[in-house]
């Protein structure tokens, strides 16, 4: 499958993808309204996101759970193939070239270490960090020379989002980069169980 790729934004400078498709099985409720402070994780993202992009979309599958935010919501493009076919989804529906990808269950935005890593954009097509987790592709930038090499993933039931990795342009953003802007990296922490949850909300 094979898609138009504009080079021009358009009216849209840049776009955000909150990837809320997951299953939350671990966690046993919907991590995107978990309280974080006085909002849910997905409002308390929306709320910060919009301070630096211009467009925020939502990739979930169950789109009359999120309706109530007012923001366009896509389905993942191969039903059942995970974060990387919202990703995807996401990808074609945005209006800009590069998006930035985060997952519903990353409350703890910081928006000084989200502009750095769109400052080592150039012309790479992702930007993705890496902590002493590995790498963090839940939490990076992406550009829509990466729909085709994701789809032939999907296609192949390759499912891990560092699949698609070797057919692209990417920039590697270790940890020690940006700790003096997020010393305790905890903008890159994402929240699976309610032990998680209980430590840091």
């Amino acid at each position: 499958m094979f898609f138009d790729l504009p080079k021009i934004c358009g009216e849209y400078k840049m776009t955000a993808i909150i990837l809320a498709g997951g299953k939350s099985q671990r966690m046993g409720s919907n991590k995107a309204f978990l309280k974080y402070s006085d909002k849910t994780f997905i409002e308390h993202q929306v709320s910060n996101l919009s301070k630096v992009f211009d467009e925020i979309i939502i990739s979930a599958n169950d789109a009359s759970a999120y309706s109530s935010l007012k923001m366009p919501i896509v389905t993942d493009v191969m039903p059942g193939k995970g974060p990387l076919g919202g990703i995807c989804a996401g990808l074609i529906r945005a209006r800009s070239h590069y998006v930035f990808v985060i997952a519903c269950d990353m409350p703890f935005i910081n928006e000084k270490v989200i502009l750095y890593l769109r400052d080592q954009i150039n012309d790479y097509d992702v930007v993705v960090p890496q902590t002493s987790r590995g790498l963090e592709p839940m939490h990076a930038f992406y550009s829509k020379n990466c729909i085709q090499p994701i789809y032939r993933c999907l296609e192949e039931g390759k499912l891990r989002i560092i699949d698609f990795f070797p057919k692209v342009k990417v920039r590697v953003v270790d940890e020690k980069e940006f700790k003096g802007i997020d010393a305790s990296i905890q903008s890159l922490v994402n929240l699976n169980t309610p032990e998680e949850y209980k430590r840091y909300c």
